[in-house]
């Protein structure tokens, strides 16, 4: 994290400048190794754990527990919500309302696996409308004594074909009284690249939205998913160590004693193996019990799971299928635990990307929009049977119970059945 003293830009750059040479540091270097899990880049930490030798006899054995957690606890943007207000369709004109949902939906599976997050809404004036980025590393500006940050620094992606010779970051920062928000790029070499003539923050706010999974108790920055991502090389490591115990129960471990002379041994199926007098030729097996570790395993994954809310089933259980009020009992924790996090996290998410894109798409076009902006999230699904749901939508449909936006209940019906209609 970045600390000055004022907003001067004099003040501003020279508290970069520590934070320049170090920008790869500990907590980076931490989320750089959860994304290598979440992304399946997960050899290069098991390979430690075994000898060259042992790798030769099997393929590694990955599971990528990770990705799954994080997709299974990120539900609140499985189906868009619902934009409600007075400006919405001049709204959704002006911003890429149709990757908006895809990234939401990373940003909350990665939120979930980093902790703290960045949103970035930037405008693109070739296509005229507002994009967003995830912004996974970056450093947060604070001036001394206050715990929200004024300003970001983020490192401008420069790969491929857009690669350049020194990296590049931008730094933006608020309007406060008496100091204009500011805008710019530094190098390696602290060297200040001007974007306009006066280094100014076009839109008085910083277009980056900081969101977290927790709300921060005694670190800005609030852990991730290192309890899964730990499982996660547990058990991909377990599962290694029991792919060579197949193999080696296969095949057996061969050892030859009582020979002076190792050229003389010659194996093979179509081979007879001929011993001196007194040697002695053996094949031993692993000791362990595979249903062992497996158990092990098991019961590692499943402790895991259900520390985050999730109930696993394995593929051997045995037993009749629960039934719609059994399954819903069990979803319960889960259910109310993304009720908690769309109040506490997400929901003032979209408040303030509403209204940095309010900013942002007036400063570019001179369209004023309203402030007026709600965000209705689809409900999940509740597990019924056909009979219980003949009845809910019969019942609300005699009644008349329409949702927050005025529509019929008829048109809520076949929403909820087909929420891809127009």
């Amino acid at each position: 994290m970045v600390v000055s003293g004022d907003l001067s830009q004099q003040a501003v750059i020279s508290s970069l400048n520590s934070s320049i040479n170090y920008f790869e540091n500990q907590r980076n270097r931490e989320r750089e190794y959860n994304l290598d899990f979440f992304e399946g880049y997960t050899e290069d930490y098991i390979n430690k754990y075994f000898g060259s030798e042992s790798m030769q006899q099997i393929p590694i054995f990955t599971q990528n527990l990770t990705r799954r957690v994080c997709s299974i606890r990120s539900t609140t943007y499985k189906r868009p919500p619902r934009m409600i207000g007075e400006s919405v369709e001049d709204y959704r004109n002006n911003i890429d309302i149709d990757g908006l949902n895809a990234i939401r939906r990373q940003l909350e599976r990665m939120t979930f696996l980093l902790g703290t997050m960045a949103f970035r809404c930037r405008w693109n004036s070739l296509k005229e409308r507002v994009e967003y980025d995830l912004l996974p590393f970056f450093e947060p500006m604070f001036l001394e004594g206050e715990n929200k940050p004024y300003g970001v620094m983020f490192a401008i992606e420069n790969h491929g074909n857009a690669r350049t010779k020194s990296l590049k970051y931008a730094v933006w920062t608020e309007s406060r009284p008496g100091y204009p928000g500011m805008h710019f790029l530094i190098d390696t070499d602290m060297k200040k690249i001007s974007v306009n003539e006066m280094d100014a923050n076009p839109y008085d706010v910083v277009p980056v939205i900081f969101v977290h999974r927790s709300q921060p108790v005694r670190d800005w920055f609030v852990a991730g998913a290192e309890d899964v991502v730990r499982a996660d090389l547990s058990t991909s490591v377990g599962m290694t160590e029991l792919s060579l115990a197949v193999r080696f129960g296969a095949v057996g471990i061969k050892h030859i004693s009582g020979v002076d002379d190792s050229s003389r041994v010659e194996l093979g199926v179509d081979r007879v193996l001929y011993l001196p007098e007194g040697a002695d030729f053996g094949i031993s097996s692993p000791s362990g019990s595979l249903n062992q570790i497996i158990d092990s395993l098991r019961f590692m994954v499943e402790a895991t799971l259900q520390n985050n809310n999730i109930r696993v089933k394995f593929a051997d259980e045995r037993g009749n299928a629960p039934s719609a009020v059994a399954l819903s009992i069990q979803e319960a924790e889960l259910i109310d635990e993304r009720i908690a996090i769309t109040e506490d996290t997400w929901r003032p998410f979209e408040k303030a990307r509403y209204a940095i894109d309010r900013k942002i798409i007036e400063a570019q076009t001179n369209t004023k929009l309203s402030e007026e902006f709600q965000v209705d999230f689809v409900e999940p699904k509740s597990i019924m049977t056909i009979d219980d749901e003949i009845k809910y939508w019969d019942w609300r449909i005699r009644n008349n119970l329409s949702s927050v936006d005025g529509q019929s209940a008829h048109v809520d019906w076949y929403t909820y059945n087909n929420p891809d209609a127009s």
